[in-house]
């Protein structure tokens, strides 16, 4: 599965493979940064360019994003929307279902603490994958954490499965 940060700046992507019950994961991340100083349509262009590559290199079975956070800066709001438009689109032109998760499900299902900092949580997902190091950066980690978050949440297939270590 792929899970996704979005943002126009950094978009964090992360994979996880799964398989029957067998323990730890497969992990792979990364940050897709489009130039800073493109239009925000070629920015959103480079996203969705850049997970569909991703779809097509990984295969996953679901795209799994996080809900956009929106407090007070609108101006914040409608950026992170349009990144994940750009993401969700990916996902749609592949055929893959989508799911979404709220910052705070996210770091109760992997860390236990809805209100888990960035660091906790990154370390709490690094125990719960089996991982030797923290992933990095900070957008890919939490990639990360989202596809966890929808394996121990819902399970794949229908049937919670455990996360698979290469």
């Amino acid at each position: 599965m792929l899970g996704i940060d979005p943002g126009l700046r950094a978009t964090g992507w992360g994979v996880l493979e799964t398989a029957g019950d067998l323990p730890g994961s497969a992990a792979r991340c990364g940050v897709i940064k489009p130039p800073t100083a493109a239009p925000i349509e070629q920015r959103l262009l480079v996203i969705q360019r850049e997970l569909a590559a991703l779809i097509d290199e990984w295969r996953p079975a679901v795209v799994v994003l996080e809900r956009p956070f929106v407090r007070e800066n609108v101006r914040s709001a409608l950026a992170l929307g349009q990144a994940q438009a750009a993401a969700m689109l990916a996902a749609a032109a592949a055929g893959l279902p989508l799911f979404e998760y709220a910052p705070r499900e996210v770091k109760q299902a992997v860390s236990g603490d809805g209100n888990a900092d960035k660091s906790a949580l990154a370390q709490a997902l690094t125990v719960q994958l089996g991982l030797d190091t923290v992933p990095t950066p900070a957008d890919a980690s939490d990639a990360l954490a989202i596809a966890a978050c929808h394996v121990l949440l819902e399970g794949v297939g229908g049937e919670t499965e455990r996360l698979v270590r290469a």
